[in-house]
């Protein structure tokens, strides 16, 4: 093992000797450093928005004459927006119908959890601060 590496040693020191260090040019850092610095302002990155300002010029002046139309066109009788404009009538109460019952077991279960994580993050941050810190 170590006369294959003596070998191996020794071919590495021959090559080394025998070969010449190659030497740049005098202008090479310039060289290098104008053309990055033509790279660099070929790609200069122009913004264009992916929704144009004509776009938002529309949709914001529909928005106004809906806005209009819902305030200022009123018909002669008091009637709600739904039925002036005959919308169907929604109901945002989604939880009135629900019940959940919760066992023992699972709100016991939920207590510990939460407070086995209010006690970890504590712990696990001042870890982690310590183990930073240098």
């Amino acid at each position: 093992m170590e006369n294959e590496d003596k070998r191996i040693e020794d071919l590495v020191n021959k090559l080394m000797a025998n070969d010449s260090l190659e030497k740049a040019p005098a202008d090479f850092t310039n060289d290098v450093m104008s053309k990055i610095e033509t790279l660099s302002e070929t790609k200069n990155i122009v913004y264009k928005p992916l929704i144009p300002k004509y776009v938002w010029w529309l949709l914001g002046l529909g928005f106004v004459a809906l806005i209009y139309n819902v305030i200022f066109n009123k018909s002669a009788d008091s009637s709600t927006l739904s039925e002036r404009y005959n919308l169907p009538e929604v109901s945002f109460d989604l939880f009135s119908n629900l019940s959940v019952d919760f066992s023992n077991t699972l709100m016991y279960a939920t207590v510990l959890l939460a407070v086995m994580v209010a006690i970890q993050i504590p712990l696990l941050k001042q870890y982690f601060n310590q183990r930073f810190s240098y």
